[in-house]
């Protein structure tokens, strides 16, 4: 007997937040996730390296920061908002001692970033992909601006299977955070991909070698270091 699958459809929600959705964004802690998704890419691509790394929708560059607190590498933070990058400058000169490397912070769409080609040793993401109603044009630019065999490591959430699911998870995950920070999570949820759908862009953006994968009750990420041209 087969069972049959239902999938909630995508509900894109708008590329750009708002101010209002970006002060929120910006105030919420999201320190735990960040922290082990910084961790687990320190691990993967080894502390002593030389590495060129670059974020893509970095916010408020919570992320990027964690980086310059853990490995001197060559760090960049790209995000088309000046709101949120403002925050990630002040935050980094608050959080980082005056000695530390300066990070380079850009503005630009993470779509067609302006950054030179086959730059990056590493090309990262977090919580970018959802936003995104042309997900293919993101995955051929983190092709054109990593390095053959260069690293890469996007996370982001998956879409539930249902309404009912998409209401756990908010409840479960920010429901201590403001009433705009929910709404927004949820509308987050219901506009994500699902693993198949990941794997298809990726096939149709030349990126092979890299793992697709679910991750605990509400991630997916794709990871690895790119397959070498034949």
């Amino acid at each position: 007997m087969t069972t049959a699958f239902t999938y909630l459809p995508r509900v894109a929600e708008p590329e750009k937040m708002t101010e209002e959705e970006e002060a929120h964004y910006a105030r919420a802690d999201y320190s735990v996730p960040h922290e082990a998704f910084v961790d687990e890419i320190v691990t993967a691509i080894g502390r002593g390296k030389e590495i060129s790394l670059v974020d893509l929708g970095t916010g408020p560059g919570d992320v990027v920061i964690r980086f310059r607190g853990k490995v001197d590498w060559d760090l960049w933070g790209v995000d088309f908002s000046p709101g949120m990058l403002a925050i990630a400058v002040e935050g980094a000169t608050a959080r980082l001692p005056a000695s530390a490397r300066p990070i380079n912070w850009v503005i630009a769409d993470t779509k067609r970033t302006g950054l030179p080609s086959q730059y990056f040793d590493a090309v990262i993401s977090n919580s970018v992909l959802h936003h995104l109603e042309d997900p293919l044009r993101f995955w051929r630019e983190v092709e054109r601006i990593g390095k053959p065999g260069g690293f890469v490591h996007v996370r982001d959430l998956r879409r539930p299977p249902s309404d009912a699911e998409a209401d756990r998870l908010t409840s479960l995950h920010v429901g201590r955070e403001s009433e705009v920070v929910q709404e927004h999570y949820r509308s987050s949820l219901l506009s994500a991909y699902r693993v198949d759908e990941v794997v298809q862009q990726l096939d149709q953006a030349g990126l092979h070698g890299l793992q697709v994968r679910e991750l605990d009750d509400r991630y997916l990420e794709v990871v690895g270091w790119r397959a070498e041209p034949a």
